[in-house]
């Protein structure tokens, strides 16, 4: 987890030096998870302003040591063995209007917010963001969406902590946005802000879209008290070009009555695998192997994973 020439004792009081606040040890990653799986995180830092967040990533960079940027942690399986750095926790929330229409939000400010904030404010075209968990950095990272829509869609500019650890404004084109995907994967640079494009609509009608919306989710996904990532896998893409359901695929090949452990296929709706209490990373990474192993056998089909794994090692 690190490469520099500090003896590592020394981390914990060096970036307390450097930041101004300590951080924690052998923090547990399942009390940051959804999944509520993970092990212990070596050193875990919150972050609840941009400059925090700016001089945490500066400084693990700087002495090398292995660190990852979370937000909710929805989309996220931990690693049973937990993480060896520091995993820093994007808590960075704010909202505002720089026109009528334009929304500026930090990357740490949830969705929740965010669809309520539009509410507040009379600004429709965000209304399939509801009922998605998670922040707006993940979002971004991810191109998270619904019903045919998705985040990258509505954004318009953002500013980006580069690898190079300068701070850059981007449009939209920089992030390559196709489903489910963005150029920030594979990349070390770090969300910072947003700006993001709806329009006027009467909150009567923002208020039906989005009842409409989350019955819809109600309906097809697991309760909220659950523990799950969210949609396991994405709808795979045929060469045809035909978008095809993960679960539609899935439901064929037998996967609502497969389990491994405490991990298991929700009942309800095929693409979502759920910690019965005790799951495991191992338990629930072998499930989706074993469910992607169906679907190539039966449909020629190669499943791609939504849910992020991050290993304890890098």
């Amino acid at each position: 987890m690190y490469n520099g020439d500090m003896d590592l004792r020394d981390f914990p009081k060096r970036f307390q030096t450097a930041l101004g606040r300590p951080l924690t040890q052998a923090v547990d990653l399942s009390a940051y998870s959804h999944f509520r799986i993970g092990g212990p995180a070596d050193f875990f830092f919150e972050v609840t302003s941009e400059e925090q967040l700016v001089q945490a990533v500066r400084f693990s960079r700087g002495i090398q040591v292995n660190h990852r940027v979370i937000g909710g942690g929805y989309n996220l399986l931990f690693d049973d063995q937990g993480f060896r750095g520091l995993i820093i926790r994007n808590a960075v929330k704010h909202l505002r209007l720089e026109d009528s229409h334009r929304i500026v939000a930090a990357s740490g400010s949830t969705l929740e917010d965010l669809i309520q904030f539009c509410l507040d404010q009379d600004i429709g075209g965000l209304e399939f963001l509801v009922g998605i968990p998670g922040t707006l950095g993940g979002a971004v990272y991810g191109n998270a969406g619904a019903f045919d829509q998705d985040i990258g869609q509505v954004l318009e500019q953002a500013r980006l902590l580069m690898h190079s650890d300068e701070i850059v404004h981007v449009d939209r084109k920089f992030f390559a946005f196709s489903y489910r995907h963005s150029v920030l994967k594979g990349s070390e640079n770090i969300l910072l802000e947003v700006s993001l494009r709806g329009f006027t609509r009467g909150r009567s009608e923002i208020q039906s879209l989005l009842a409409d919306y989350r019955r819809k989710r109600v309906h097809r996904h697991p309760p909220w008290g659950i523990a799950c990532a969210g949609s396991f896998f994405k709808n795979p893409v045929l060469s045809s070009g035909e978008k095809v359901p993960a679960a539609f695929l899935l439901d064929q090949v037998g996967a609502k009555e497969m389990s491994v452990g405490d991990a298991a296929v929700f009942s309800g709706h095929a693409n979502f695998i759920i910690n019965r209490g005790n799951a495991t990373s191992e338990q629930v990474r072998t499930l989706a192997a074993r469910l992607k192993s169906r679907v190539k056998e039966r449909f020629a089909v190669d499943l791609e994973e939504e849910v992020i794994y991050l290993p304890a090692e890098p």
